[in-house]
This record gives structure tokens, C-alpha cells and sequence, in this order.
């Protein structure tokens, strides 16, 4: 928990304390006043007495507009407060601007472990960004039982609380709550002034301050220097904000000495104060006492932390400190932060120096400081601040570096804005002005919005012009920008985009020859290039059923981006996207919801819309897996769309097959022939299969035939799951022809090139043709044939649920299939995403319709019924 010093001028306010107590039975609340309202010395009395025990407070600042830099600080706060169990770090992540629904939900049931907790967001009107406000908002709303949201703010937040007020979920408090009473004027009057102030001149510094703390606080530094003539002080006061920054300029500063005065405006530069930084700005030897006497004195400087080593002025008064030194030494203001530049950039620290140099207006140094900044921005993923650098030094006082430009769009091409990177990319790239490093750079970096595009043919042409450039100037050396952009970054980038954009694309052959290049290529030791190269290979295998080898490189990915520190980054998704295409494959949706969970958080963080398509084909395939068609026909929906923009080639011939297999699972078979439009022979080979299990299903044997004749049969090896698609498709077409000994040749040659790799599902999917082979089969092979069985029962359950006198519902079928994991009931509801109570209710209904008394009864007669598999899956299986 923070416990900020505070100001000697506190004042302790019991009624407000005791109203804020509902804080801890409301989900959200909400703090608005102006400036000087003392918000945050109230907050702070509060959390220090209220009896919870996690408090995670962050001070907002103008750089946490930057969506990762704030879920990043949130996170440390609720990590800092619950030392020594697995951090939440893992979480980060944004999606438009914002916080993203999956990064959200995942926090809210992270969340429920935590003990009694509030998250404190202090001065929140410095996030501008409305998305990323809208989010906090939905955060809140969102937050389980024992987790409370305080937001701290000058304006009331872009949010929509009706539902929250309707609720009695949002506890409020306003200017008017806040300002200060008689007996709290006269307290805080007595601790500036030093002594006590008399009745009739509070009475009329209240009226006229209207119980404004800052005002209070004002006016008692007035009277410290006016005691003979106090009440004409009082009667001519004027408490508003304008006519306080009046007054402040004409009456108060005047009234100091000129020594503390000029103090006042010097320091009034600097955001937050330092022993060391003062001593260097104002060649002074006694910042540390000169600090501690300002709060002492409570010339608006107050504390940050217990150490009383960091120090601030109170924002109104700082804003108004400029304001006056600006009119009364123009010159100052940038002289000052110059030196505040210099200290920091002495130290190595960057961000610090840049934001001085930015204040200070002085374009030339901060570009050349901002051009220092090296590939951990991106690394971190805190794009946008360098992005919000740059965009703030005037296009004129940079129109002249190319090299600027180009780091420009490559961050936004990072931070997930493809359109706009290449955009600006493309534009360089044509610069007359632009070397050829620049134009092999501008081209590089376009084939890397590869996974953020539909048309991934031009991400293919823009890395081969790269190629083409770096093989025809093999002396070029581009100018070093943000330690990404030398011969070799350059080329690893470009053979690494043209795989992935092939594979998008459908081509798989070259794909793979392409990201096996990459990973030889010389920069491939770069962690993120390597885990991302990884991953995407990882993703192929997956993809073409190779599930083994998919599994070791995803691990290694993993690995490399664990050791890292990168498991948050979005590189990492491709490799959860694998195991989670592995799982499916495998016959195990249930083990795909964590890996892809894991993959959405990560390829929302910079809006890869490609991966987030793919990752929506496969939880549609998992839908179905698990009986759950009407999700999988949402999650599997092209035209909806959700704001994504259309999927690359291959991702939407998996789609439209997820979409046809929903389709005939549902009973809906003829339905499913019109999915493929009147191109359908010419789909990709997952449309392509549907299509043909869709003409068998509905006895167009010969339709079927002559389409399967134009499929030349896939190689095993490479590609083990159309391999057996095929040869199921084959299968199905002799055994419905009568031709059985044709058809149980081809089943067993399926299930000799399924077993090596474990795949099961596409078994388990197949029609009634298929199910009476392996019945057969079954007979003298296990393994692999009893796992589809055990699927197609497990998917199957509705017939044995429609004869129970009271049938499970879908959400009582869902946990009852999750009941043999043994998993706790706090797992569970995990799982569930319910509560404790809610988990409990559901099992009290399955206990009475199975008419048993407890979970392994329950389990026991859910397999007598068909409602559960007969035996667990084989070890030997969990590949």
C-alpha cells in the first residue's frame, strides 16, 4: 500500500472517511472536484485506515495515455501488493487504444484469488485516450466481488455508469461533498497561519472560497504575511480559480520574500523534484533541506513517498507558477529545462531528458535524443510514447530526416496501425532523398504488417524488393534506427515476413522453406525475431497436422521468449496459437482454451488481425469439438467481422470450413453446400474437404467423387492432416458404394498417418460412413480409434440427456464434462468463468437430475447414461 508523506497542512475529515467506507461494497467509485478539492489527501486518510487489506495505488501521469505503459503499471501495483505468488504481469496488453476484452476478463478472474482490494487510479483526467478511458470504466464493472476500482479525476470520465447507478453500483462524491466545513477551515487555517483565525473572517473566506481547500489553503498563506489587517484580507478575496491565479500572481507572491519567490518559479518547472535534480538545475548545495522546508512551510510543495526524497507542487499551482514565470522571463522556463535535460541525460535517463527537451521546445536535441532510443521500445511495447515524442516536434523542425520518418512508421507499424505504417513507409520508400538503406528498410518493414493485412501477396512483392536491394548494394548501410534497421535485421525481417505472408496466403511449401531460411538468416538471434519465427513455424506444422514437431518449436519459442522476459510480447502469440490448434487436433478442445486465451491477449496487444482470425477459427473448432455449434458458427462468422478487417486467404478457407463443419454438426448439411458459393472446387483444401463431407452427406456420391478425383493426394509427411482427410473422404465414398474392402483400406491407411502424430479429431468429426470403420477397426486397434470414439460421444450427449425426466441444460452438460479433471470448485468456476456460488448452484442441479449425491457419483452415472465418456482418455495419447 502507498503511504505518501502528506503536507503539514493536513486535515483529518472523519465524515468523508466514513462515507467513502461504502467504497468497500461498491464495485466502483467515483471521486470529481476541481483541482485543490483535496481529493488525493482524502483518498489517501482513507486506504490508510479502512481496514483492506491490498490497496494498489497509481498516480496517473500524462505518459500512461500509452495503453501498455498503464495495464503495465497497473499490474506492478497489484504484484507489488502480493509479494511471492505468480505475478500478473503476463496479463499486459491493449487492443484499439485501449486496455482489450480479453485483457480485461482475464484480470477480472485473476482477480478473484486476490484478497479484499482496491485499485486507486489517481487523476485520471490525464488519460485523454477515450477508448483506454471507456475501458477503466468497463474494468471496473467487470471487477469480481472482493476487488473495488477508486477513480480520482478533475472531470467526470467518458464512461457510461447507468447501468452501474441502477445497480447501486457506483458510490460518488462531488465538489460539493468535498468542500471543507467551518470546524475543517478553521483546523487547516491554524496549521498554515499558525495560529488561530477568528469565526468571522473563516465565515468569510468559506463564502467566498465556497469550502474549496485550495482556496482555504490560499488565502491562510495570505494571512500568514496580513495579520494586522486579516479581515479587509478576507473581505477582498476572491476565491475562484481565475481570480485565485490573479490573486496568487498579484498578492501572494509578492507578499514572500524574493528569494522564495524566484525559488518558487524556478522549481515550478520541474515535474517531480529531486535532492540531486534541484541541486543541478539551481546550482544549489542545500536542495534537501531547501525541499523540506517548502513542505514544511506548505509553499505548495508536497512529499511523494514515506522517504521524503521525491517532491511535487500541487498541479494548480505549478500550472499557475509557469504561467507567471512565462511572463516574467520568458527565457527561463527553457533554460531551466535545458538543465534538467542535461542532469538527465548524464544519468541515462532518456525518458526523462526527452520529455525536458520537449517542454523546452528545443526540437533539435530532442530528435537527437529520441533517435537514441533502441529496440527495448518496442521489446516493451511502449511504442506510443516514442510514437507521442516525435509527433510532438513539429513536422518543419523535422521534415528534413528521413531516418525520423522512418522510425515513425515503424513504431506505428508495431503499435498495430498497418495502414498508416505503410502508408508513411511507402512514401519514404518513394523519397527521392531516401539512400538505398532507407528504401530497402521502408520495403522491410512493410512485408512486416505480413500478419496485420489481407492481401498478403503485397507484403510478399515489398520483402522481395528488399531482397532485391540489400543483394544489389551489398556496401549499403542504413542508418541505424532504433537498432533494427542494419543488412542483416533488414533481411532476416524480409525472408521472415515472405513465409509468414505465404502462409497466409495458402502456399505452404514455400512458406515453410521461407521461415526455415529466416530462422538461418543472421539476425535471427534477436529474441523477438527468433520467438516470432519460431512461433509462426510452429503455427505451420500445427496447421498441416504435423503436431510433433509443431510442439517442439512452440516450446522453444516459449522458451526463448520466457528466458526473455518476452512471454507478454506479442511474438509469442503465433506459439500459443499452435498449441492450441495441437490440442484441437489432438481431440482435446478443452486443453485449447488456456493456449488460446493466451494467444488473443497477445495478438490483440498490437491488433494482429490475422492471428486474431486464426485464433477465432480455431475456438470455433473447438466449439464444435465440444457440441457447442451456435458459438462456433459466431466465433466462425466472416461477414460479422467485429470491427477486424477481412482474413488473409488461408485463414478464411479455415474459416468457411469451421463454418460448414458447425453447419453439418448442427444437422444442417444441405446448408452447409451453400457456404462454399459457386466456386467451391476451387477452395482450399479445408473448404474443399467440407465440401466433400457435406456432398457425401447428402448422398451426392458421384458429385463427391469427381470433385475428390481433382484433389492430387497430400504427402503424409508434410501434411499428415489432409492426408487423412482425404483418405476418410475416400473411405466414405467405397463404403457407401458398397465397396467395403476399398473403404477399410483407406481407413486404416488414415489412421496409420494420423497415429505418429496423434491426430484424432478429424475421426470424431467424420460421418456415419466413418463411424461403422472404426467400430470395425476398433476391434483390433485401440489408441488413436478409441479416442475419436470417446469424442463423438463427448459430443455427442444429447440423445442420453434427452431421456432424463429433467434434462441438463447446455451450461450443467458444460460442467459436468469438466467434473472427471478433478479439478477444485475455485478451478472450475475458473473455468467457467462463474463464481464459487454459481459453480456450486450449477452442481446441486446436475447432483438432483442424476439423482446422486456428490461428484463422483455424478461422474459415475453420467457414464452409465452416455453422457460422459466410458474411460478416460490414454496417456499414451497426450501428445
Amino acid at each position: 500500500m502507498i503511504e505518501a508523506s502528506e503536507p503539514d497542512t493536513l486535515v483529518d475529515r472523519p465524515r468523508l472517511r466514513e462515507r467513502l467506507d461504502r467504497a468497500l461494497h461498491t464495485p466502483v467509485t467515483l471521486v470529481v472536484a476541481q483541482a485543490g478539492a483535496g481529493k488525493t489527501v482524502l483518498l489517501r486518510q482513507w486506504t490508510a485506515q479502512c481496514g483492506a487489506p491490498t490497496v494498489a495505488w497509481v498516480d496517473l501521469e500524462t505518459a500512461d495515455d500509452d495503453p501498455v505503459r498503464l495495464a503495465r503499471r497497473i499490474l506492478t501495483a497489484l504484484d507489488a501488493v502480493r509479494p511471492g505468488v505468480a505475478p500478473l504481469s503476463s496479463l499486459s496488453g491493449l487492443h484499439g487504444g485501449g486496455l482489450g476484452t480479453t485483457l480485461i476478463d482475464s484480470l477480472a478472474l485473476e482477480l478473484r484469488d486476490f484478497p479484499e482490494t482496491l485499485i486507486v487510479l489517481d487523476d485520471l483526467h490525464r488519460i485523454t485516450n477515450p477508448t483506454l478511458v471507456a475501458d477503466l470504466g468497463r474494468l471496473g464493472a467487470e471487477l469480481p466481488g472482493n476487488v473495488h476500482l477508486i477513480l480520482s479525476s478533475r472531470v467526470d470520465p467518458a464512461v457510461a455508469w447507468s447501468r452501474l447507478r441502477l445497480r447501486g453500483g457506483l458510490l460518488e462524491i462531488r465538489q460539493s461533498d468535498l468542500a471543507l466545513s467551518d470546524e475543517e477551515a478553521a483546523e487547516l487555517l491554524h496549521r498554515v497561519t499558525g495560529r488561530d483565525v477568528p469565526a468571522d473572517i473563516r465565515t468569510l473566506l468559506l463564502r467566498r472560497t465556497e469550502g474549496w481547500a485550495a482556496g482555504i489553503q490560499l488565502a491562510g498563506l495570505g494571512l500568514r504575511y496580513r495579520e494586522a489587517d486579516a479581515l479587509a484580507f478576507a473581505e477582498t478575496f476572491a476565491g475562484t480559480d481565475r481570480m485565485v491565479a490573479d490573486y496568487l500572481t498579484e498578492e501572494v507572491l509578492a507578499a514572500l520574500p524574493a528569494d522564495d519567490r524566484t525559488l518558487l518559479l524556478e522549481l515550478a518547472v520541474l515535474e517531480v523534484m529531486t535532492t540531486d535534480l534541484v541541486g543541478h538545475v539551481l546550482d544549489r548545495d542545500d536542495a534537501g533541506v531547501l525541499l523540506e522546508r517548502l513542505a514544511h512551510e506548505s509553499l505548495f510543495v508536497v512529499p511523494l513517498e514515506p522517504g521524503r526524497t521525491r517532491f511535487r507542487f500541487h498541479h494548480l499551482f505549478r500550472d499557475l507558477l509557469r504561467h507567471h514565470l512565462r511572463v516574467t522571463d520568458p527565457g527561463a522556463e527553457a533554460r531551466l529545462l535545458g538543465r534538467a535535460a542535461d542532469f538527465h541525460l548524464a544519468r541515462g535517463e532518456m525518458p526523462d531528458a526527452i520529455e525536458a527537451l520537449l517542454r523546452a521546445e528545443d526540437w533539435p536535441r530532442a530528435i537527437e535524443a529520441i533517435m537514441t532510443t533502441r529496440s527495448e521500445v518496442f521489446e516493451r511495447g511502449e511504442m506510443r510514447t516514442v510514437i507521442r515524442w516525435i509527433s510532438s516536434v513539429p513536422e518543419s523542425a523535422r521534415a528534413d530526416r528521413l531516418d525520423v520518418s522512418l522510425e515513425l512508421a515503424m513504431l506505428i507499424g508495431m503499435e498495430g496501425d498497418a495502414i498508416t505504417a505503410v502508408d508513411l513507409l511507402s512514401r519514404i520508400a518513394a523519397d527521392p532523398r531516401a539512400t538505398v538503406g532507407k528504401r530497402a528498410s521502408a520495403h522491410a518493414w512493410i512485408s512486416a504488417t505480413a500478419q496485420w493485412a489481407s492481401r498478403p501477396e503485397e507484403s510478399i512483392h515489398a520483402a522481395d524488393t528488399a531482397l532485391e536491394l540489400l543483394d544489389a548494394h551489398p556496401d549499403a548501410r542504413p542508418k541505424d534506427v532504433l537498432g533494427l534497421t542494419s543488412p542483416a535485421h533488414l533481411r532476416t525481417l524480409a525472408i521472415g515476413s515472405s513465409g509468414r505472408a505465404r502462409f497466409l496466403a495458402g502456399d505452404l511449401d514455400d512458406a515453410q522453406d521461407w521461415l526455415e531460411r529466416a530462422l538461418d538468416a543472421d539476425a535471427a538471434h534477436y529474441v523477438p525475431f527468433r520467438v516470432a519465427l519460431l512461433g509462426s513455424l510452429a503455427l505451420l506444422h500445427a496447421w498441416r497436422g504435423r503436431r510433433a514437431s509443431a510442439g517442439l518449436l512452440a516450446s522453444e519459442a516459449l522458451d526463448a521468449a520466457d528466458h526473455a522476459g518476452l512471454l507478454a510480447h506479442p511474438s509469442a502469440a503465433d506459439a500459443y496459437l499452435a498449441r492450441a490448434r495441437s490440442a484441437v487436433l489432438a481431440g482435446r478442445p478443452s486443453a485449447a482454451e488456456v493456449p488460446l486465451v493466451s494467444a488473443s491477449l497477445r495478438s490483440e496487444a498490437n491488433r494482429r488481425t490475422q492471428l486474431t482470425w486464426i485464433g477465432r477459427a480455431i475456438d470455433a473448432a473447438r466449439a464444435v469439438a465440444e457440441g457447442r455449434t451456435g458459438d462456433a458458427l459466431a466465433a466462425a462468422d466472416v461477414d460479422g467481422r467485429l470491427g477486424l478487417g477481412p482474413p488473409a486467404p488461408a485463414v478464411h478457407d479455415e474459416l468457411v470450413a469451421v463454418h460448414m463443419l458447425a453447419l453439418r454438426h448442427d444437422g444442417r448439411t444441405a446448408e452447409a453446400l451453400h457456404v462454399c458459393g459457386p466456386d467451391a472446387a476451387s477452395r482450399g483444401p479445408a473448404a474443399r474437404y467440407e465440401l466433400l463431407a457435406a456432398l457425401i452427406g447428402t448422398g451426392r456420391l458421384d458429385e463427391a467423387g469427381d470433385l475428390l478425383a481433382t484433389w492430387a493426394p497430400p504427402d503424409a509427411s508434410t501434411d499428415p492432416l489432409r492426408a487423412v482427410q482425404h483418405l476418410l473422404a475416400h473411405a466414405a465414398i467405397a463404403e457407401l458404394e458398397g465397396r467395403h474392402g476399398p473403404a477399410l483400406a483407406s481407413a486404416t491407411r488414415a489412421l496409420d498417418a494420423a497415429e505418429p502424430e496423434g491426430i484424432a479429431e478429424p475421426f470424431a468429426q467424420a460421418e456415419g460412413p466413418i463411424s461403422s470403420l472404426l467400430a470395425e477397426l476398433a476391434v483390433t486397434r485401440s489408441g488413436l480409434v478409441d479416442r475419436a470414439l470417446e469424442r463423438r460421444l463427448a459430443e455427442h450427449p444429447l440423445h442420453a440427456n434427452g431421456d432424463l425426466a429433467e434434462p441438463l441444460t447446455q451450461r450443467e452438460l458444460e460442467v459436468l464434462a469438466l467434473l472427471p479433471e478433478h479439478a477444485t470448485s475455485v478451478e472450475l468456476a475458473g473455468r467457467c468463468y462463474v463464481s464459487v456460488n454459481t459453480l456450486k448452484t450449477h452442481l446441486a442441479h446436475i447432483y438432483r437430475k442424476l439423482g446422486v449425491s456428490g461428484r463422483s457419483a455424478a461422474i459415475a452415472r453420467a457414464r452409465e447414461l452416455g453422457l460422459l465418456p466410458a474411460v478416460s482418455p490414454r496417456p499414451a495419447l497426450e501428445r
